[in-house]
């Protein structure tokens, strides 16, 4: 089926809800630019698309709208908390990703693909793509 016909037949019925999240490291060797604002075009374009339940977590703030490693992890549970058919959940990040070695087997190239939370260095480590899938999918 051709993928436009795919995205007219579905016709969300329950909540839209999204989580952003964006990550500059700022003042560190690994700086970006622009994680930021990628979240705020992204929040406005889904704002536009009807989307009014948006968690948006930012290393410019702090607390739990900082995107630590626990606070994502916290943030998607949230997201997928009492999902229902027919809602349509929305993940974003920008940020680094990175690589490390898979001691489970599952993955063909021995790698797990991972994402960076703003506190990579200071102890909480990176979040590997099981602990995503386990906890979004």
């Amino acid at each position: 089926m051709p993928q436009a016909a795919v995205a007219q037949s579905f016709q969300p019925s329950g909540r839209k809800k999204a989580l952003l999240i964006g990550i500059n490291y700022r003042g560190t060797s690994a700086e970006l630019r622009g994680c930021i604002n990628d979240v705020h075009a992204m929040r406005e374009l889904l704002s536009r698309e009807g989307f009014r339940d948006i968690a948006v977590l930012t290393d410019d703030q702090r607390g739990p709208a900082c995107p630590t490693r626990n606070n994502i992890l916290r943030a998607c549970q949230q997201l997928v908390a009492g999902a229902r058919p027919g809602d349509v959940l929305f993940f974003h990040y920008s940020g680094h990703g990175a690589q490390q070695a898979d001691h489970s087997g599952r993955e063909d190239d021995g790698m797990n693909e991972t994402i960076v939370p703003a506190d990579y260095q200071s102890g909480g480590g990176q979040i590997v793509d099981d602990e995503l899938f386990r906890t979004l999918v």
